[in-house]
């Protein structure tokens, strides 16, 4: 796990290398162990590279470090990579990146783990490479793509995003993996393009405007997080996941961009409940094992919940000691997740750790903010980085259960799309007529508004509303309403899985949650707060080969309203019994309501309701004031609003001194 960078210059410039190695220094958390940068001449081929131990790169210049490698120190540098390296697998310094090849026409900046890399590397050496490290897979990686180009991302088994500077070709190769599970953001431009593994690195240019976009801020306030491959500011993108993007760097401003991996849902019928129990048994054990390769000291999230638990019981029964597993609860709340997350430790023998959030962890929302780099609203990003924060304490990777609702239909929001979808059997002119005028004269601050909404639009609308927070877009200043409520680039990434999903329900809504929540906000959160403590995280449930056998699953054998993941409980029954394996879910938020209506009342006031809050200027002051005001004398339940509001004043703080600053 580790930080990548890199940047080319405008076609007949130079890249400042000073200001470069200063851009990747933005992402040392994500790599404390050393650092690299490669600084090379795309024309000619020749180029030096630098390495250094922990502490930053900000001194790095290719002519003067005394970890220079290379011949091309009085070249004119028209590229640059970074690698920020969080050593866990090959910690030997011939493992460092950037890497090359033998023949220095191949380098790679590489962040995540590619676990089949053993297999990889015997292939490759049947056809004749010769490797240089022991075992890394970032050489496994970077000569499997030599010897097969842009096809080898099918071979890899992993989490990754990473780059290849063909300096033969003059090009730079990026791909991201199958699922979403690490980041990259780019920017491309006349005057070059750039990469990174987090959008601050980027924006670390002081030539980089930093200029809102209104589209993705509308968003954030429905949805709660801004889907690829818009950011929050204009001109800098996310790479979606499973895809591949191409730059000539002559052309630094042209994106060749493709798809490589796309999830079918295809269930198979005929097969008995017992033989498909046994092919997820042997997979997930499969990708559990994979993932416990390491050369530093390794544990578990462990929530309670049915995912984790399956991935706890895995570990127990592949590893020679105790495993390490870490659970977090909320003071002065219902504490039963921690009662069974103990029982989970006690039953396979864990070396069990706990931790209790109260509401002073609220001080942590700039330093999330920071983190982020963008509005983020999902509330449990406190509880994982408090979470990955005890468990740096004690190891350096951790495995979590994170994919397990969308894979097995886990999600308490089916229930209520199945039950509203019973309406359909009302043609929808009639529902839209009826139902539609009734809800347009309700009055708002009447329960059942919503409902009645939901009621008159079609499934598409409806599970689309329930997955956001519709009354956000009333906190946008009317000219900007105005100019997004009818914008379909508002809705494009959810309206893109609707239609790529199948039309069988629920495998529907998980298709569409794979393509949009995981991705945007599940994996999103688990990246940055384990980065943020220098910690890797790895999710067995979200290998490429369960999800592919969780989609050939079929629905009536995971999911029965008020009985959901049923094969995960039939998995853990025998070990746990059925009292918990037939809980209710209980999720992992903040009690927000609660804490807002209580111990961060003042706070909330004090940050919202200020004569001039710091908000962006797209925010409509008035609007916020009345709906918090309204918030905290009344008694429904809109706390997550609130708190999407608090983490935008946040993250405001952080960037909006430079919003519309740069080139």
């Amino acid at each position: 796990m580790c930080g990548i960078f890199g940047r080319t210059s405008r076609p007949g410039g130079a890249v400042d290398v000073a200001l470069a190695a200063r851009q990747l220094h933005t992402l040392a958390h994500r790599g404390p162990d050393g650092w690299g940068v490669l600084a090379a001449e795309a024309r000619t081929g020749r180029h030096v590279v630098t390495y250094g131990g922990p502490g930053p790169a900000d001194t790095a210049t290719p002519a003067s470090s005394a970890g220079a490698r290379g011949g091309g120190a009085t070249a004119r540098h028209d590229v640059v990579l970074g690698h920020r390296r969080l050593a866990i697998l090959d910690l030997a310094p011939e493992a460092a990146q950037p890497m090359g090849d033998a023949d220095g026409r191949f380098w790679i900046t590489f962040n995540g783990e590619i676990y089949n890399f053993a297999e990889l590397r015997h292939a490759l050496e049947a056809r004749g490479h010769r490797f240089r490290t022991h075992h890394s897979d970032t050489e496994a990686l970077l000569l499997a793509f030599k010897e097969w180009g842009p096809a080898c991302l099918g071979r890899l088994r992993g989490m990754f995003a990473f780059a290849v500077l063909d300096l033969g070709r003059g090009t730079l190769f990026l791909a991201r993996d199958r699922l979403g599970k690490k980041p990259l953001y780019y920017r491309a431009g006349a005057d070059g393009f750039q990469f990174a593994s987090e959008l601050k690195a980027i924006v670390a240019d002081p030539r980089v405007a930093r200029r809102l976009d209104p589209v993705a801020l509308a968003q954030y306030l429905l949805y709660g997080y801004v889907p690829a491959p818009r950011t929050i500011f204009h001109g800098v993108a996310k790479l979606p996941a499973a895809h591949w993007a191409r730059v000539d760097l002559a052309r630094p401003d042209r994106v060749e961009l493709g798809e490589y991996w796309t999830l079918r849902w295809e269930p198979v019928e005929g097969r008995t409940p017992e033989a498909w129990l046994e092919e997820l048994e042997a997979e997930l054990t499969e990708a559990v094992r994979l993932r416990m390769v390491s050369d530093v000291p390794l544990g578990a999230l462990l929530s309670g919940g049915l995912d984790s638990t399956a991935v706890v019981r895995a570990m127990a029964g592949l590893a020679g000691r105790p495993v390490k597993t870490f659970t977090i609860g909320f003071r002065g709340a219902d504490r039963s997740e921690l009662a069974w997350a103990r029982t989970v430790a006690t039953r396979y023998g864990t070396e069990h750790y706990e931790e209790l959030v109260d509401p002073s962890g609220v001080k942590l929302l700039p330093l999330l903010a920071a983190q982020y780099d963008e509005p983020f609203g999902d509330d449990s990003a406190l509880p994982t980085y408090c979470i990955a924060e005890v468990a740096r304490r004690h190891v350096t990777v951790v495995l979590s259960g994170d994919g397990g609702d969308e894979l097995f239909a886990g999600y308490s929001r089916y229930d209520r799309a199945r039950a509203l979808g019973r309406a359909d059997a009302v043609p929808l002119l009639v529902r839209r007529l009826a139902l539609g005028t009734l809800a347009a004269c309700w009055p708002d601050a009447l329960a059942g508004k919503g409902t009645l909404r939901l009621l008159a639009a079609d499934s598409h609308r409806r599970y689309r509303e329930l997955r956001a927070k519709p009354e956000g877009l009333g906190f946008l200043v009317p000219e900007v309403r105005r100019a997004v409520a009818h914008d379909d680039a508002v809705h494009a990434a959810f309206a893109r899985a609707w239609a790529r999903a199948p039309e069988a329900e629920p495998t529907r809504w998980q298709a569409v949650d794979a393509l949009t929540y995981l991705p945007e906000d599940i994996l999103v959160k688990l990246d940055r707060a384990t980065m943020l403590t220098s910690l890797e995280a790895r999710c067995p449930l979200l290998d490429h080969r369960v999800v592919e056998l969780a989609a050939r699953i079929p629905a009536a054998l995971t999911y029965r309203p008020g009985a959901k993941k049923r094969l995960l409980r039939r998995l853990l029954e025998p070990d746990l019994g059925t009292a918990f394996v037939g809980r209710r879910k209980t999720g992992f938020g903040v009690p927000v309501d609660r804490w807002l209506r209580g111990d961060l009342a003042g706070y909330a006031r004090d940050v919202l309701l200020a004569e001039r809050p710091a908000l962006p200027a797209e925010i409509d002051r008035a609007a916020v004031r009345r709906f918090v005001g309204a918030y905290q004398r009344g008694t429904r339940d809109l706390g997550r609003h609130v708190w999407s509001l608090l983490m935008l004043a946040a993250w405001w703080e952080t960037y909006g001194a430079r919003a519309g600053a740069g080139a």
